[in-house]
């Protein structure tokens, strides 16, 4: 995949659920400014290939403030995973609202859609990023089993993710629901997803420990690999072939019925003394 999927007549853009207003060209973010480490992330959760994730995210700076956020990655995500299954809006349309209350973009600037995002005509860099609280929430997400410490609702920089007794979990990161299961102090998550007819499984595995008071959960994830067992955590830059692996901060999630819980930033560092050993920034 060299760019996100749009419309014959150019004027929009598909993102997996729906057709939005095409990114205008000065919209664009630059290819070293994406965080690959938040791509790699994503793209596990859908079940996607980074690669393709990484083409298309530049494009979806939605709220055209220079950075592509959890939001919209996810959405650049799921234009991979899902293919197009309803008819782009006549050309007519344009000028008018769409859901969301997004605006669409004037017309004029449109001239050159078909044209103008050849992503080929680019050198992709891809570089290892700071991983973000964000990436926290997208790579904890797979906790559960009845009368597990685990189950319940757990409190991150960006969001809340509550953990069922059933095995899945909901996050404000991720959509649908995950299976996941444990292994001594390994902690498991399978996501299954179907792209192009074909089904991809992308297992995730990090180590886990829970403070003496089970408030704070602790996590470092040590392996992504495909249903073929191929690394997730290197990313191959498809026009270099140079690989960039990606190294996961051990990051903490504090369990919402705790003090405080709301506040997490000034929770948080009242338990660094509980840090396990193999916990490393």
């Amino acid at each position: 995949m060299s760019g996100p999927i749009y419309s014959d007549d150019g004027f929009w853009m598909w993102n997996g659920t729906e057709w939005i207003p095409a990114t205008q060209p000065q919209n664009v973010v630059p290819t070293q400014e994406i965080n690959q480490a938040t791509v790699a992330n994503v793209a596990t959760q859908v079940g996607v290939q980074p690669q393709h994730v990484a083409a298309v995210a530049p494009h979806f700076d939605l709220n055209q403030d220079g950075v592509i956020d959890s939001n919209e990655m996810m959405q650049a995500a799921q234009s991979v995973a899902n293919p197009v299954n309803v008819a782009a809006p006549p050309q007519a349309n344009v000028g008018a609202q769409i859901p969301g209350n997004m605006a669409v973009h004037n017309p004029s600037v449109f001239s050159t859609a078909k044209k103008r995002f050849d992503w080929k005509e680019k050198k992709m860099i891809l570089i290892g990023g700071i991983v973000t609280i964000t990436i926290a929430m997208g790579v904890l997400l797979f906790f559960l089993l009845s009368g597990n410490p685990l189950v319940g609702t757990w409190v991150g920089g960006t969001g809340d993710t509550t953990y069922n007794k059933n095995g899945t979990f909901q996050s404000t990161e991720t959509t649908g629901a995950y299976t996941w299961e444990t292994d001594g102090d390994k902690l498991i998550q399978t996501v299954k997803s179907t792209f192009d007819g074909n089904e991809t499984t992308i297992t995730q595995t990090a180590q886990y420990e829970l403070t003496d008071d089970d408030n704070v959960l602790w996590l470092n994830i040590i392996s992504i690999v495909d249903q073929d067992g191929n690394n997730m955590m290197v990313i191959t830059n498809p026009f270099t072939d140079n690989e960039t692996e990606l190294e996961f901060p051990c990051i903490a999630l504090l369990r919402d019925s705790a003090s405080n819980a709301g506040d997490y930033y000034n929770t948080i560092p009242s338990y660094q003394s509980s840090k396990p050993s193999w916990c490393t920034d």
